[in-house]
């Protein structure tokens, strides 16, 4: 395992360079550094006081969070989607890896539900995203295939929100679903009623871009995926690495950077800050 310095962020640049494509493959280690950091104790008191009364202290803390009612939930829900989505436009460590990208062939995977990697330059239709989307609600059903803008229902919330203890008023507020009238949630995977169906579409563009770069020499960037879902990014980017021919995994991590054994000089462990990553492999060779 290696640290960021001088040395490992020219042999990356040299390998991105020479590289036909890209697959890039984000966890939550990506948007932590971009600033949406679920641990930051500072920004959560800010942005959550009424939840702070309640003895919350992280946004991580009320992940899978089951212990509130309706109207708490959906209180909460609608503060943190109006900050880690709808206030989130392009984010400058997201548009730094575009311009590093963009002029050869390119692919996303990412676990990250925040859409900051299509409103900071990538084409969706170059991102597949298998936990989700926030700009996205379903059915808990579900009854049907069908998800909706989650905008409209956050909007319906305003009339009876209490900005103090940052819960709905009102059960009226409570999003149901249109065609069933059953409890409505994020289109994000939590349990079995995630639809996975509307996703259907990126993961086979996914596969059509590795059949298509199979071949050619490739550059696997691992950012930020840990271990509390290995198996939707960082299995997958270890895996494909070991069955392509001409490919090198770049895993960049905080905390887990370690590669297996088994991929050899095919993978390269960088422990270090992202975002000093995606600097460092963007400056020109002799500042690198």
């Amino acid at each position: 395992m290696s640290t960021l310095n001088h040395q490992t962020l020219q042999q990356v640049a040299r390998l991105l360079d020479d590289a036909d494509a890209t697959l890039i493959g984000a966890g939550a280690g990506l948007s932590a550094a971009a600033g949406i950091n679920y641990l930051d104790r500072e920004k959560f008191a800010q942005v959550y006081p009424g939840w702070v009364k309640k003895g919350f202290r992280t946004q991580y803390d009320l992940m899978g969070y089951s212990a509130w009612t309706q109207r708490e939930q959906w209180g909460y829900y609608k503060v943190h989607l109006e900050y880690v989505y709808f206030s989130q436009k392009e984010n400058p460590l997201y548009r730094a890896l575009y311009e590093r990208v963009k002029d050869k062939a390119h692919f996303v995977m990412t676990s990250n539900v925040d859409g900051l990697f299509y409103k900071s330059g990538f084409d969706r239709h170059q991102v597949y995203t298998p936990q989700g989307d926030y700009g996205k609600i379903q059915c808990t059903v579900p009854c049907s295939q069908e998800v909706w803008d989650i905008k409209p229902f956050l909007d319906k919330m305003d009339a009876h929100f209490d900005p103090i203890a940052q819960v709905l008023t009102s059960d009226e507020a409570v999003p149901q679903c249109p065609h069933c009238g059953e409890d409505m949630f994020i289109h994000a995977r939590i349990d079995g009623s995630f639809i996975d169906t509307v996703h259907e579409e990126e993961r086979q563009r996914l596969i059509e871009w590795l059949n298509a770069n199979m071949d050619k020499k490739v550059v696997v960037l691992d950012l930020g995926s840990g271990f509390n879902t290995p198996t939707v990014i960082r299995k997958p980017m270890e895996q494909i690495t070991a069955s392509f021919p001409d490919t090198t995994l770049v895993r960049v991590n905080l905390d887990h950077a370690n590669v297996p054994p088994s991929l050899g000089d095919k993978a390269i462990a960088l422990q270090g800050d992202i975002r000093a990553f995606v600097e460092g492999v963007s400056l020109p060779m002799s500042a690198a």
